[in-house]
Order: structure tokens, then C-alpha cells, then sequence
């Protein structure tokens, strides 16, 4: 509790740019109170500002814990070493204030009535300009003030070296490359901090390029999906043929599309699907060559599948990746929600067509919800999480999420039937929860006999190509 005060003490008459006469040295512990206590208002203020629908990021985590070291090891260089563990809890204390002050700033601007351009201009105009300034001038004072305490010097030295820390300090903010430990549906990877936008530009990829609207693109729908149609191959005459939709939903995020491309690709090796397959993808990439992932585009695919496809005899494969609700299969086009695909949707629109086998695949958080309304003799069902819980993976920059990583990349292999494969995948997904201690998603799976016995012939052939 002393060494508590002595660094309380510190940090109050610093926030008033007094110097602390004979500051009492405290211990690493101390240090490691007051950088965690930091770590924990920054978690706070990122769940803040995701805002309802955000989603937990473990990755976030790491960098947070790596932005705070690289912090006290920047700042050790400007206090002498007998001073440095006192020195810079005083310092995180003063960043908590800091932190908390900018962020109360911009929540109050938030909460003004939206309606005039005065609210604009205090959201994203001269308001932010002008707290970032005044928190800056208020810290680097308190910051010449705790110097000052542990190593008198003329008054202009240490503005200077407190200036000098505070850039530094910025430097590591902004350069570090690092994601929230708490997602907004809205959050683009490239919007992070300096090091990803210029990344973003460099690769032709402005963060801030305005996106089309839904309703924009709504005309070009139906001429990109008959391209799509146009370009499914005649159905075999012989045998069972297999049939493959995909749907990209969330499109802030670029993993679900890589991840659906790379799904296709691995399902590709067990399942002739090459030329029976269509795509439903929300991403800016692909908004002038390929079909949105909407409602409307979903019950036209499947409705054009079913039309393609022997509806009793043949297969169709549903693979769905996104972001999940407890309700459903989360839609989102570039700043716009669209909506849901919910299990009864998806049940309806089969049922309507008659297609009788199916084997649906939800990569998504709560994807469990699809399993009891779609769950027969002759479907198989496969979910990255179950009702309750969510999965994992889904930061920006990765190729897979956890589910699609375990599962296809590296459970889907020729001669290996859906069982083997998800049992496989079961036992990843839970080894990378454990070191992550995550909250287990406990994926589900439910394995129609029919359709079993029906495709048991595929894997059969390819037992002797296993590896």
C-alpha cells in the first residue's frame, strides 16, 4: 500500500504540474499493478467503442501486452535508471487519465444531437483535433513534472525530454501493427493504425474509399448471378453429382471470403463439385464479378441449383462463413448490415426447391442454431460452434478462421469421410482453445445415415490416396 501511495502521490501533483520533493522508490511489482491496471482500460474502452454486435478478439490481446512493453521500454530511455521502475508507474497512472479523458471527450461528442453540422464537426471535426491537443499538452507538463522529481534539471530540458517521449510514445501507438481485443462489426483492419493504412495504400487499397451501397449494386444482382448459372457445367448423366453454393457474408473482414475460396478448393479434392459450384460473396473485391450474399441471391442460387440438379439423387453442398448471431448467419455488405440468413430461412428455401440431400456447413459464431431445423436421415450438418457459444479466428489478416482452418485445411483429405474429418478437426479446435484459454466453442455435427451411406462410394475410392 505505500509503494500505491507513493506513486499516487506522484501522479496527483504531477496532473497539476507540481514536482514530488523526495519521491519514495517503489518495487516491479508496483510496475506490473500499474501496467495491467492500464491494460485493463484500454480491454474497457476497445469493448466500449465496438459497441453492441462486437466481437472478442483473442489476437487483440497479444497487442496490447505488446504495445505496453514496447511503451515502458521507450519510456525507460528517458529517466535515469535508479528512477525508472518509480518513474514510470507514475507514467501508465497518468496514461489512465489520459486515456480516460480523450475517450470521455469523444463519447460526449457522440451523444450530442445528430442532426446539425456543429455535431459533425465535434465528432469527427475539431473536437478530437483539439482534446488529442490539450491531453497532450496536459500530459507532457505532469510528465516534466515526475522527471523533474527524480532528477532536477532547468525547466526547458525537460520539456524537451518529456516532449521527446511523448512523440516516441505516438511512434509506438500508431506504427505498432495491432487489432482491438474487442471488434466492431464495422472495423477494418486497415483503419487500425498508420503501419496497416499504409500498407493499405501501398497495395492500391485506400481505407476510407467510399463503397457502393447495397442498393447500388441491387440492379447488376440478377445479370451477375446468371453469369454465375451460365457457367455450370452440364449435370453427368451417370451416377450421384454433387452441387456446391458458397456464401461469404461479412464483408469487413477478408478471411471469410479466403476462407470460403480455400474450403471450395479442399472439398474440391473429395467431392466433385468443379463445375457444379456457385458463390455468394460481400466483398469490395468482388462486388462487379460476383453475386452479394443476400437473401434474395441465396433463395435465386439455390433456386438455380435446384433446377441443375437431380433434387433426390444428387447432393447439394451449402457452405456458409461469416460472423454469427445467437438468431442467425450475419449478413453485411461494406457499413451496412443487410440482415440474417436464420436456420428456418435456410430450411425453407431447401425444403421449397425439394432438394432432399444436403451437407450444410456453417463456419460462424453460434452456428449450432442450424442444426436441429435442418438435422434428417438425409443431411448432414456441420457447425464451427454450437447454440451458445462462439468460435474463433475471425481477425483480420488470417486465411481461416479456427473451424475452417481445422477442418478443411487441415481434417478434409481424400479417403477421409465428414465424421473423420470433423472428429479430427474437433480435437485442433479444442488443443488451440486450451492454449488460448478461450471459452470452448464446442462444434456440432450431426450425421444423416442416407446421406452417409450415399456418399460412403466417394471416400471409398479414395481410400489409397489418404495422406
Amino acid at each position: 500500500m505505500r509503494s500505491l501511495w507513493s506513486v499516487v502521490r506522484i501522479m496527483l501533483r504531477a496532473a497539476i504540474w507540481r514536482t514530488t520533493p523526495d519521491p519514495v522508490l517503489v518495487g516491479l511489482p508496483t510496475l506490473l499493478l500499474w501496467m495491467i491496471t492500464l491494460a485493463a482500460l484500454r480491454i474497457a474502452l476497445q469493448f466500449v467503442a465496438a459497441g453492441p454486435g462486437g466481437a472478442f478478439n483473442p489476437y487483440g490481446l497479444n497487442a496490447v501486452v505488446a504495445s505496453l512493453a514496447l511503451e515502458a521500454v521507450v519510456a525507460a530511455l528517458f529517466v535515469r535508471p535508479g528512477a525508472r521502475v518509480t518513474a514510470l508507474p507514475a507514467m501508465f497512472a497518468l496514461l489512465v487519465i489520459a486515456n480516460l479523458a480523450a475517450d470521455a471527450a469523444r463519447i460526449a461528442a457522440a451523444l450530442l444531437p445528430a442532426a446539425d453540422t456543429a455535431h459533425r464537426l465535434l465528432t469527427v471535426g475539431a473536437a478530437p483535433v483539439a482534446t488529442f491537443a490539450a491531453v497532450s499538452v496536459w500530459w507532457i507538463g505532469a510528465m516534466v513534472a515526475v522527471l523533474r522529481s527524480f532528477a532536477p534539471q532547468p525547466p526547458a530540458r525537460g520539456l524537451a525530454r518529456a516532449t521527446a517521449l511523448w512523440v516516441a510514445l505516438m511512434a509506438v501507438t500508431a506504427l505498432v501493427p495491432h487489432v482491438p481485443v474487442f471488434v466492431g462489426r464495422g472495423f477494418d483492419i486497415r483503419n487500425a493504425n498508420w503501419w496497416e493504412t499504409l500498407h493499405a495504400r501501398l497495395e492500391g487499397s485506400a481505407p476510407h474509399a467510399a463503397a457502393p451501397s447495397e442498393a447500388a449494386l441491387e440492379p447488376a444482382q440478377p445479370a451477375l448471378l446468371q453469369t454465375e448459372i451460365a457457367g455450370l457445367a452440364p449435370r453427368a448423366k451417370d451416377g450421384v453429382n454433387v452441387y456446391a453454393l458458397g456464401v461469404a457474408g461479412w464483408a469487413s473482414q477478408d478471411v471469410f471470403r479466403k476462407e470460403l475460396d480455400g474450403a471450395l478448393t479442399k472439398i474440391g479434392e473429395i467431392l466433385p463439385i468443379k463445375g457444379h459450384t456457385l458463390r455468394l460473396i460481400n466483398q469490395r473485391a468482388t462486388v462487379k464479378s460476383l453475386p452479394l450474399a443476400d437473401r434474395q441471391n441465396f433463395a435465386a442460387a439455390v433456386h438455380a441449383l435446384a433446377a441443375a440438379m437431380d433434387k433426390t439423387g444428387d447432393v447439394l453442398l451449402l457452405l456458409m462463413t461469416s460472423h454469427g448471431e445467437p438468431t442467425g448467419f450475419g449478413l453485411q455488405f461494406p457499413n451496412t448490415v443487410i440482415g440474417q440468413l436464420t436456420p428456418r430461412d435456410v430450411a425453407t428455401v431447401l425444403d421449397r426447391e425439394g432438394i432432399k440431400n444436403r451437407v450444410v456447413i456453417v463456419s460462424a459464431c453460434f452456428a449450432g442454431i442450424f442444426v436441429p431445423p435442418l438435422a434428417n436421415d438425409d443431411t448432414i450438418v456441420l457447425t464451427a460452434a454450437d447454440a451458445k457459444s462462439t468460435s474463433f479466428g475471425c481477425a483480420p489478416g488470417r486465411d481461416w478462421t479456427y473451424f475452417g482452418d481445422a477442418f478443411f485445411r487441415q481434417s478434409v483429405k481424400p479417403g477421409r469421410d465428414f465424421r473423420q474429418a470433423f472428429d479430427n478437426a474437433r480435437v485442433l479446435i479444442q488443443g488451440w482453445e486450451l492454449m488460448d484459454r478461450a471459452a470452448p466453442s464446442d462444434p456440432q455435427a450431426h450425421f444423416g445415415p442416407a446421406l452417409v451411406a450415399k456418399l460412403a462410394p466417394f471416400f471409398a475410392s479414395q481410400s489409397g490416396l489418404q495422406h
